[in-house]
Protein backbone atom coordinates (compact mmCIF):
# COMPACT_ATOMS: atom_id res chain seq x y z
CA UNK A 1 0.00 0.00 0.00
CA UNK A 2 1.27 3.03 -0.70
CA UNK A 3 1.60 5.96 1.61
CA UNK A 4 1.33 10.01 1.50
CA UNK A 5 1.92 12.85 3.51
CA UNK A 6 0.36 16.37 3.39
CA UNK A 7 1.21 19.66 5.30
CA UNK A 8 -1.32 22.77 4.25
CA UNK A 9 -0.25 26.24 4.86
CA UNK A 10 -2.26 28.80 5.10
CA UNK A 11 -6.36 29.58 4.50
CA UNK A 12 -9.40 27.37 5.13
CA UNK A 13 -9.58 27.43 1.41
CA UNK A 14 -6.40 25.48 1.22
CA UNK A 15 -8.01 22.91 4.27
CA UNK A 16 -11.02 22.40 2.18
CA UNK A 17 -8.65 21.44 -1.02
CA UNK A 18 -6.36 19.42 0.52
CA UNK A 19 -9.06 17.74 2.51
CA UNK A 20 -10.63 17.33 -1.14
CA UNK A 21 -7.39 15.27 -2.27
CA UNK A 22 -6.98 13.76 0.84
CA UNK A 23 -10.57 11.69 0.47
CA UNK A 24 -9.95 10.81 -3.29
CA UNK A 25 -6.77 8.94 -2.00
CA UNK A 26 -8.19 7.68 1.22
CA UNK A 27 -10.96 5.74 -0.68
CA UNK A 28 -8.23 4.84 -3.17
CA UNK A 29 -6.24 2.76 -0.82
CA UNK A 30 -3.17 5.08 -0.16
CA UNK A 31 -2.76 5.23 3.41
CA UNK A 32 -1.80 8.42 4.92
CA UNK A 33 1.14 9.23 7.59
CA UNK A 34 2.67 11.69 9.62
CA UNK A 35 4.43 14.28 7.63
CA UNK A 36 7.40 13.72 9.81
CA UNK A 37 7.39 10.20 8.62
CA UNK A 38 8.98 8.39 5.12
CA UNK A 39 6.47 8.31 2.49
CA UNK A 40 6.17 7.50 -0.90
CA UNK A 41 4.20 11.09 -2.03
CA UNK A 42 4.30 14.63 -0.16
CA UNK A 43 1.80 16.79 -1.20
CA UNK A 44 2.88 20.75 0.33
CA UNK A 45 -0.54 23.24 0.18
CA UNK A 46 1.16 26.39 -0.17
CA UNK A 47 0.91 30.11 1.02
CA UNK A 48 2.19 33.25 -0.23
CA UNK A 49 0.44 35.86 2.24
CA UNK A 50 3.42 36.93 4.11
CA UNK A 51 6.89 36.06 3.50
CA UNK A 52 7.15 34.07 6.64
CA UNK A 53 4.59 31.32 4.93
CA UNK A 54 6.83 31.28 2.04
CA UNK A 55 9.60 30.53 3.68
CA UNK A 56 7.40 27.48 5.86
CA UNK A 57 7.01 26.01 2.26
CA UNK A 58 10.30 25.65 1.44
CA UNK A 59 11.34 24.37 4.37
CA UNK A 60 8.42 22.06 4.18
CA UNK A 61 9.45 20.83 0.56
CA UNK A 62 13.17 20.15 1.80
CA UNK A 63 12.14 18.62 4.54
CA UNK A 64 10.22 16.21 2.56
CA UNK A 65 13.31 15.43 0.23
CA UNK A 66 15.62 14.99 2.92
CA UNK A 67 13.30 12.38 4.31
CA UNK A 68 12.92 10.63 1.20
CA UNK A 69 15.07 11.40 -1.53
CA UNK A 70 13.43 8.82 -3.69
CA UNK A 71 9.40 10.13 -3.29
CA UNK A 72 7.19 12.11 -5.26
CA UNK A 73 6.74 15.28 -4.00
CA UNK A 74 3.87 18.10 -4.95
CA UNK A 75 3.36 21.65 -4.55
CA UNK A 76 -0.02 23.34 -4.76
CA UNK A 77 -1.54 26.91 -4.59
CA UNK A 78 -0.62 30.39 -3.94
CA UNK A 79 3.18 30.15 -4.00
CA UNK A 80 3.23 27.64 -6.52
CA UNK A 81 1.22 30.30 -8.75
CA UNK A 82 3.12 33.52 -8.11
CA UNK A 83 6.55 31.92 -7.63
CA UNK A 84 6.54 28.52 -10.25
CA UNK A 85 9.97 29.80 -12.16
CA UNK A 86 11.97 29.95 -9.46
CA UNK A 87 14.87 27.97 -7.63
CA UNK A 88 12.78 26.98 -4.86
CA UNK A 89 11.02 24.41 -6.52
CA UNK A 90 14.17 22.09 -8.23
CA UNK A 91 13.05 19.16 -6.11
CA UNK A 92 9.92 19.12 -7.02
CA UNK A 93 8.09 16.46 -9.37
CA UNK A 94 4.63 18.40 -9.68
CA UNK A 95 3.55 21.92 -9.63
CA UNK A 96 -0.25 23.10 -9.28
CA UNK A 97 -0.98 26.39 -9.33
CA UNK A 98 -4.59 28.10 -8.57
CA UNK A 99 -6.00 26.11 -11.39
CA UNK A 100 -6.80 22.86 -12.00
CA UNK A 101 -6.66 21.24 -8.66
CA UNK A 102 -9.60 19.16 -9.56
CA UNK A 103 -7.00 16.72 -11.82
CA UNK A 104 -4.61 16.58 -8.54
CA UNK A 105 -5.71 13.03 -7.83
CA UNK A 106 -5.04 11.85 -11.08
CA UNK A 107 -1.83 13.58 -11.87
CA UNK A 108 -0.44 12.17 -8.46
CA UNK A 109 -1.59 8.71 -8.87
CA UNK A 110 0.01 8.68 -12.30
CA UNK A 111 3.03 10.11 -10.91
CA UNK A 112 2.80 12.61 -13.81
CA UNK A 113 5.96 15.21 -13.31
CA UNK A 114 5.33 18.64 -14.65
CA UNK A 115 6.06 22.07 -13.77
CA UNK A 116 4.05 24.03 -16.60
CA UNK A 117 1.53 26.78 -15.17
CA UNK A 118 -1.50 28.01 -16.06
CA UNK A 119 -2.42 31.26 -16.78
CA UNK A 120 -5.17 31.95 -14.36
CA UNK A 121 -7.09 33.94 -17.18
CA UNK A 122 -10.52 32.53 -18.02
CA UNK A 123 -10.30 30.80 -14.50
CA UNK A 124 -13.31 28.70 -14.02
CA UNK A 125 -14.36 27.54 -10.64
CA UNK A 126 -13.34 24.05 -9.97
CA UNK A 127 -15.66 21.91 -8.34
CA UNK A 128 -13.87 19.86 -5.47
CA UNK A 129 -16.71 17.70 -4.29
CA UNK A 130 -16.66 16.11 -0.80
CA UNK A 131 -18.88 13.79 1.31
CA UNK A 132 -17.80 14.33 4.38
CA UNK A 133 -15.19 16.49 6.17
CA UNK A 134 -13.18 13.64 8.80
CA UNK A 135 -11.53 14.82 11.49
CA UNK A 136 -13.87 17.98 12.25
CA UNK A 137 -17.05 18.85 14.04
CA UNK A 138 -18.12 21.65 11.62
CA UNK A 139 -17.43 20.96 8.10
CA UNK A 140 -16.39 23.43 5.64
CA UNK A 141 -17.82 24.37 1.99
CA UNK A 142 -15.91 26.26 -0.35
CA UNK A 143 -18.14 28.07 -2.46
CA UNK A 144 -15.95 31.07 -4.04
CA UNK A 145 -12.55 31.57 -5.15
CA UNK A 146 -10.49 34.73 -6.24
CA UNK A 147 -10.85 38.16 -5.37
CA UNK A 148 -11.20 41.99 -7.10
CA UNK A 149 -10.22 43.86 -4.58
CA UNK A 150 -6.22 44.72 -4.50
CA UNK A 151 -6.17 46.02 -1.20
CA UNK A 152 -2.50 47.38 -0.92
CA UNK A 153 -0.72 44.65 0.78
CA UNK A 154 -2.25 41.77 -0.39
CA UNK A 155 -0.39 39.30 -2.98
CA UNK A 156 -4.15 36.76 -3.40
CA UNK A 157 -5.24 38.61 -6.18
CA UNK A 158 -2.16 37.84 -8.21
CA UNK A 159 -2.28 34.52 -6.66
CA UNK A 160 -5.70 32.92 -6.90
CA UNK A 161 -7.13 35.39 -9.98
CA UNK A 162 -10.26 37.28 -9.99
CA UNK A 163 -13.57 36.31 -8.71
CA UNK A 164 -15.39 33.18 -9.33
CA UNK A 165 -18.40 30.97 -7.56
CA UNK A 166 -19.37 27.90 -7.49
CA UNK A 167 -22.34 27.25 -8.97
CA UNK A 168 -25.41 27.52 -6.24
CA UNK A 169 -27.99 24.17 -7.49
CA UNK A 170 -24.02 22.32 -6.91
CA UNK A 171 -23.57 24.10 -3.64
CA UNK A 172 -26.91 22.43 -2.20
CA UNK A 173 -26.49 19.62 -3.38
CA UNK A 174 -22.89 18.78 -1.71
CA UNK A 175 -24.32 20.94 1.60
CA UNK A 176 -27.54 18.21 1.34
CA UNK A 177 -24.61 15.89 2.08
CA UNK A 178 -22.67 17.19 4.41
CA UNK A 179 -25.96 17.51 6.42
CA UNK A 180 -25.77 13.63 6.82
CA UNK A 181 -22.81 13.79 8.78
CA UNK A 182 -21.88 17.21 10.09
CA UNK A 183 -24.53 19.74 11.89
CA UNK A 184 -22.59 23.07 11.26
CA UNK A 185 -21.67 24.20 8.13
CA UNK A 186 -18.67 26.99 7.24
CA UNK A 187 -18.89 28.81 4.08
CA UNK A 188 -15.45 29.70 2.91
CA UNK A 189 -13.81 31.40 0.10
CA UNK A 190 -11.19 33.93 -0.94
CA UNK A 191 -13.99 36.76 -0.77
CA UNK A 192 -16.98 34.70 0.23
CA UNK A 193 -19.28 38.07 0.28
CA UNK A 194 -18.99 38.46 -2.59
CA UNK A 195 -20.95 35.19 -3.87
CA UNK A 196 -22.90 35.76 -7.13
CA UNK A 197 -22.76 32.60 -9.46
CA UNK A 198 -25.22 35.05 -11.83
CA UNK A 199 -28.38 33.97 -10.38
CA UNK A 200 -27.98 33.53 -6.80
CA UNK A 201 -26.15 35.95 -4.53
CA UNK A 202 -24.69 35.08 -1.45
CA UNK A 203 -28.23 36.38 0.49
CA UNK A 204 -29.86 33.82 -1.86
CA UNK A 205 -27.85 30.93 -1.18
CA UNK A 206 -27.95 31.28 2.62
CA UNK A 207 -31.86 31.44 2.50
CA UNK A 208 -32.25 27.83 0.47
CA UNK A 209 -29.03 26.21 2.63
CA UNK A 210 -31.31 27.39 5.86
CA UNK A 211 -34.01 25.17 4.56
CA UNK A 212 -31.42 21.88 4.71
CA UNK A 213 -33.27 19.30 7.40
CA UNK A 214 -30.33 18.20 9.63
CA UNK A 215 -27.85 21.36 9.48
CA UNK A 216 -28.31 23.33 12.41
CA UNK A 217 -25.95 26.34 12.27
CA UNK A 218 -24.29 27.98 9.10
CA UNK A 219 -21.54 30.27 9.61
CA UNK A 220 -19.48 32.72 7.03
CA UNK A 221 -15.84 32.32 7.51
CA UNK A 222 -15.54 36.25 6.70
CA UNK A 223 -17.28 38.65 4.99
CA UNK A 224 -16.48 42.23 4.14
CA UNK A 225 -18.38 45.33 5.78
CA UNK A 226 -19.56 46.84 2.23
CA UNK A 227 -21.37 43.29 1.63
CA UNK A 228 -23.49 42.61 4.34
CA UNK A 229 -26.46 43.59 2.80
CA UNK A 230 -30.20 44.48 4.67
CA UNK A 231 -30.93 40.83 3.11
CA UNK A 232 -28.46 39.03 4.87
CA UNK A 233 -28.92 41.17 8.17
CA UNK A 234 -32.93 40.54 8.30
CA UNK A 235 -31.69 36.81 7.76
CA UNK A 236 -30.01 36.31 10.98
CA UNK A 237 -32.66 38.53 12.80
CA UNK A 238 -35.34 35.63 11.53
CA UNK A 239 -33.44 32.60 10.91
CA UNK A 240 -31.78 30.99 14.25
CA UNK A 241 -29.74 28.77 11.54
CA UNK A 242 -27.30 31.60 10.58
CA UNK A 243 -24.24 31.73 13.39
CA UNK A 244 -24.89 34.90 15.60
CA UNK A 245 -21.42 36.07 14.70
CA UNK A 246 -19.19 37.79 11.83
CA UNK A 247 -16.17 38.11 11.04
CA UNK A 248 -15.43 41.35 9.50
CA UNK A 249 -12.20 42.41 8.88
CA UNK A 250 -11.30 46.42 9.60
CA UNK A 251 -7.42 45.98 9.07
CA UNK A 252 -7.25 49.30 10.34
CA UNK A 253 -9.02 52.10 12.06
CA UNK A 254 -7.25 54.89 11.31
CA UNK A 255 -8.58 56.77 7.74
CA UNK A 256 -4.94 57.46 6.64
CA UNK A 257 -3.64 54.05 6.73
CA UNK A 258 -7.32 52.64 5.41
CA UNK A 259 -7.08 54.63 2.59
CA UNK A 260 -3.40 53.70 2.08
CA UNK A 261 -4.13 49.81 2.49
CA UNK A 262 -7.08 50.46 -0.34
CA UNK A 263 -9.89 49.44 1.88
CA UNK A 264 -13.20 50.69 0.58
CA UNK A 265 -14.88 52.14 3.34
CA UNK A 266 -14.05 54.71 6.50
CA UNK A 267 -13.76 53.82 9.90
CA UNK A 268 -16.71 55.61 10.72
CA UNK A 269 -18.46 53.88 7.89
CA UNK A 270 -17.71 50.78 9.33
CA UNK A 271 -18.51 51.40 12.67
CA UNK A 272 -21.62 53.01 11.28
CA UNK A 273 -23.16 49.29 10.14
CA UNK A 274 -21.49 47.03 12.46
CA UNK A 275 -23.36 49.03 15.42
CA UNK A 276 -26.68 48.79 12.96
CA UNK A 277 -26.14 45.23 12.81
CA UNK A 278 -26.15 44.78 16.54
CA UNK A 279 -28.93 46.85 16.56
CA UNK A 280 -30.85 44.25 14.34
CA UNK A 281 -29.04 41.22 16.13
CA UNK A 282 -28.59 42.09 19.54
CA UNK A 283 -26.82 38.69 20.45
CA UNK A 284 -24.12 38.93 17.83
CA UNK A 285 -20.76 38.92 17.74
CA UNK A 286 -18.73 40.94 15.53
CA UNK A 287 -14.74 39.78 15.17
CA UNK A 288 -12.32 41.47 13.28
CA UNK A 289 -8.82 40.90 11.18
CA UNK A 290 -6.54 44.11 12.49
CA UNK A 291 -3.39 45.08 10.63
CA UNK A 292 -0.63 47.33 12.74
CA UNK A 293 2.62 48.47 11.82
CA UNK A 294 1.45 49.17 8.18
CA UNK A 295 4.02 52.05 6.45
CA UNK A 296 3.75 55.20 7.59
CA UNK A 297 1.73 54.44 10.57
CA UNK A 298 2.65 57.16 13.12
CA UNK A 299 2.37 57.52 16.83
CA UNK A 300 -1.03 59.80 16.36
CA UNK A 301 -2.26 57.27 13.60
CA UNK A 302 -1.86 53.89 16.91
CA UNK A 303 -3.65 56.05 18.90
CA UNK A 304 -6.64 55.97 16.80
CA UNK A 305 -6.53 52.63 16.05
CA UNK A 306 -6.74 51.88 20.31
CA UNK A 307 -8.83 54.27 20.48
CA UNK A 308 -11.48 52.52 17.98
CA UNK A 309 -11.63 49.07 19.86
CA UNK A 310 -13.32 51.09 22.60
CA UNK A 311 -15.72 52.46 20.20
CA UNK A 312 -15.82 48.73 18.00
CA UNK A 313 -16.04 46.81 20.92
CA UNK A 314 -15.11 43.73 19.23
CA UNK A 315 -15.69 40.03 20.73
CA UNK A 316 -12.60 38.82 19.20
CA UNK A 317 -9.68 40.92 17.81
CA UNK A 318 -7.00 39.00 15.30
CA UNK A 319 -3.66 41.22 15.26
CA UNK A 320 -1.24 41.23 13.11
CA UNK A 321 1.94 43.18 12.47
CA UNK A 322 2.22 44.16 9.21
CA UNK A 323 4.69 41.86 6.59
CA UNK A 324 6.45 42.99 3.72
CA UNK A 325 5.38 41.09 0.82
CA UNK A 326 7.34 41.97 -2.41
CA UNK A 327 4.62 42.37 -5.82
CA UNK A 328 2.35 44.56 -3.49
CA UNK A 329 1.82 48.21 -3.67
CA UNK A 330 2.57 48.46 -0.13
CA UNK A 331 6.02 46.62 -0.49
CA UNK A 332 7.25 49.50 -2.61
CA UNK A 333 5.78 52.53 0.08
CA UNK A 334 7.99 54.32 1.73
CA UNK A 335 7.83 54.82 6.05
CA UNK A 336 7.94 50.81 6.86
CA UNK A 337 8.37 50.66 10.23
CA UNK A 338 10.80 48.40 12.48
CA UNK A 339 9.87 44.95 13.54
CA UNK A 340 10.34 46.39 17.28
CA UNK A 341 7.84 48.87 17.18
CA UNK A 342 5.13 46.52 14.88
CA UNK A 343 5.78 44.12 17.85
CA UNK A 344 4.90 46.60 20.36
CA UNK A 345 1.85 47.45 18.92
CA UNK A 346 0.65 44.42 18.61
CA UNK A 347 1.27 43.63 21.97
CA UNK A 348 -0.96 46.60 22.99
CA UNK A 349 -3.97 45.65 20.87
CA UNK A 350 -3.51 42.56 22.61
CA UNK A 351 -3.57 43.58 25.90
CA UNK A 352 -6.30 46.11 25.70
CA UNK A 353 -8.71 43.76 23.41
CA UNK A 354 -8.42 41.39 26.47
CA UNK A 355 -10.46 43.24 28.91
CA UNK A 356 -13.30 44.09 26.13
CA UNK A 357 -13.49 40.09 25.17
CA UNK A 358 -13.79 39.86 28.70
CA UNK A 359 -16.34 42.17 29.40
CA UNK A 360 -18.44 41.32 25.75
CA UNK A 361 -18.56 37.36 26.77
CA UNK A 362 -19.71 38.22 30.45
CA UNK A 363 -22.99 39.47 28.81
CA UNK A 364 -24.27 35.86 28.38
CA UNK A 365 -23.41 34.75 32.13
CA UNK A 366 -26.56 33.04 32.77
CA UNK A 367 -28.00 33.08 29.28
CA UNK A 368 -28.09 29.52 27.59
CA UNK A 369 -26.71 28.90 24.58
CA UNK A 370 -26.13 26.09 21.56
CA UNK A 371 -22.72 25.01 21.57
CA UNK A 372 -21.16 22.11 19.22
CA UNK A 373 -19.02 20.05 20.81
CA UNK A 374 -15.65 19.32 19.41
CA UNK A 375 -14.28 17.41 22.20
CA UNK A 376 -14.99 15.50 25.50
CA UNK A 377 -13.71 14.37 28.93
CA UNK A 378 -15.38 12.44 31.67
CA UNK A 379 -16.19 15.45 33.29
CA UNK A 380 -16.32 18.01 30.33
CA UNK A 381 -17.68 19.04 27.06
CA UNK A 382 -15.86 21.55 24.62
CA UNK A 383 -16.50 23.58 21.83
CA UNK A 384 -17.85 27.05 20.40
CA UNK A 385 -21.19 28.75 20.55
CA UNK A 386 -22.96 29.93 17.97
CA UNK A 387 -21.57 33.10 18.87
CA UNK A 388 -18.10 31.43 18.58
CA UNK A 389 -16.36 32.17 21.85
CA UNK A 390 -15.47 29.02 23.55
CA UNK A 391 -16.74 27.38 26.40
CA UNK A 392 -16.50 24.25 29.19
CA UNK A 393 -19.19 22.93 30.22
CA UNK A 394 -19.78 20.43 32.67
CA UNK A 395 -21.71 17.21 31.12
CA UNK A 396 -21.99 15.06 28.72
CA UNK A 397 -22.58 14.54 24.87
CA UNK A 398 -21.11 13.48 21.57
CA UNK A 399 -18.56 15.02 19.73
CA UNK A 400 -20.78 16.72 17.05
CA UNK A 401 -23.88 17.33 18.79
CA UNK A 402 -25.03 20.50 19.66
CA UNK A 403 -25.98 21.10 23.09
CA UNK A 404 -27.52 23.30 24.89
CA UNK A 405 -25.21 24.83 27.50
CA UNK A 406 -25.87 27.70 30.76
CA UNK A 407 -22.76 30.15 30.97
CA UNK A 408 -22.23 30.36 34.66
CA UNK A 409 -18.87 32.30 34.98
CA UNK A 410 -16.00 33.86 33.37
CA UNK A 411 -12.95 33.18 34.95
CA UNK A 412 -9.10 34.18 33.58
CA UNK A 413 -10.52 34.70 30.14
CA UNK A 414 -11.97 31.48 30.15
CA UNK A 415 -16.08 30.69 29.76
CA UNK A 416 -17.54 28.25 31.97
CA UNK A 417 -20.87 26.44 31.87
CA UNK A 418 -23.31 23.57 32.04
CA UNK A 419 -24.83 21.43 29.64
CA UNK A 420 -28.70 22.86 30.48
Amino acid sequence: MKTFAMMVLGCKVNDYEATYLRNRLLSNDYKEVSFKEVADIYVIFTCCVTNTAESKTRKMLHHARRLNPNAYIAAVGCYVQVKHDTSDFDDVDLLIGSKNKDKLFDLITMGVKSKQIESLDNHEFEDLYIEDYPGKSRAYLKVQDGCNQFCSYCIIPYARGREISANHNKVIEQAKQLAKSRKELVLTGIHTGRYNDGEFNLYQLLSELCKIEGLETIRLSSIEVTEITDEIIDLMKNNKKIGRNLHIPVQSMSNKILKAMNRPYTFEEYLERIEYIRKEVPDISISTDLIVGFPEESEEDFSEILNGLDRAKFAFVHVFPYARKKGTVADRMSGHLNNDVKKCRVNQIINKQFAITNEFISKFTGQELDLLIETRDDEYVYGYVKQYFYVKARGNGEIGDLVKVTIDEIKDGEALGHVS
